[in-house]
């Protein structure tokens, strides 16, 4: 498995790869990589020659200090720094390298403040075509909790067997939650309940009968025991159960599914993972299959 690290500076770059290291992936490998952002429209003079030369030397001093800074950091991990658009220059490299997942630093701002502060990150959820996770705050010491937010969906079933096939080892707790619409109980009691079993001569699965099977599913591959596995099931307001879920399970990461790799879908990623990605306190992983 590859990972490539997007990062700001040497304590930054020890935060998130100590989240990508606290997953405990078999035979990954990390790189690290900082992008040192163009100032071609930065004017240093009147003569547009002098300027532009100015701002490319700047910009190689900035990168060569940077990146002995973080070789000193890294150890084993290979780093690379390039000069140009942050985003562009990361989602490249991670197609280049065949990365399966880009990991960054994640704003821990809300609203404005976070579109503001964490247009980098947005723009990796958007344009990515790998998985991203994006860290806020120290990596935990002990094995992560993680709260799955499903649709059961046939495309975020086949990111969930994606992150099992990436063997994490350091997952200690796994809580499944779904959340149905207020009018879905009413609904399902009556009209629904009779066209299935006219249709299929059973009635339909309880949502809470699913959950806690795919739960256990998931888990199982994870390698849990069935005390670490949980799910749950609420209605209403998807943000407003995430919340109070992550509140309860004292879960370190968020894991959302991204919909899809068309350019709409990357664009859209929908509202439930957008204000997920921007108002989450946790880590937030968003899987692609």
């Amino acid at each position: 498995m590859r990972v490539l690290v997007g990062v700001e500076d040497s304590n930054g770059a020890e935060e998130v790869s100590g989240w990508v290291k606290g997953f405990g992936f078999q035979n990954i490998t990390q790189e690290w990589m900082h992008v040192v952002p163009s100032q071609a429209g930065t004017v240093w003079a009147l003569d547009p020659f002098l300027a532009a030369g100015k701002s490319e030397q700047l910009q190689e001093q900035a990168a060569t200090k940077i990146e002995t800074t973080l070789r000193e950091h890294s150890g084993d991990i290979p780093v690379r720094v390039r000069i140009g658009n942050q985003t562009t220059e990361l989602l490249n490299r991670a197609d280049e390298t065949k990365s399966d997942m880009i990991a960054v630093r994640g704003s821990n701002k809300g609203g404005l403040a976070a579109f503001l502060l964490g247009s980098v990150a947005r723009a990796l959820v958007e344009g990515a075509s790998q998985s991203v996770l994006l860290t806020r705050g120290t990596p935990p010491q002990a094995p992560l909790k993680l709260l799955v937010c499903t649709d059961h969906s046939e495309y975020l079933e086949k990111a969930l067997e994606k992150l099992a096939g990436w063997s994490p080892q350091g997952v200690g707790q796994l809580t499944l939650l779904h959340v149905l619409p207020t009018a879905f109980k009413a609904d399902m009691n009556h009209l629904a309940q009779e066209i299935a079993q006219e249709v299929y001569g059973r009635p339909v699965r309880e949502p809470e009968e699913v959950s806690a099977e795919a739960a256990a599913a998931l888990g199982a591959k994870l390698g849990l025991p069935p005390e670490a596995i949980h799910s749950h099931v609420a209605t209403g307001s998807i943000s407003q159960a995430i919340e109070a879920v992550l509140e309860e399970t004292g879960a370190d990461l968020l894991v959302l599914g991204a919909k899809g790799h068309t350019l709409l879908e990357r664009l859209t990623l929908g509202s439930t993972s957008f204000r997920a990605v921007t108002t989450c306190p946790k880590s937030v992983l968003v899987l692609r299959a």
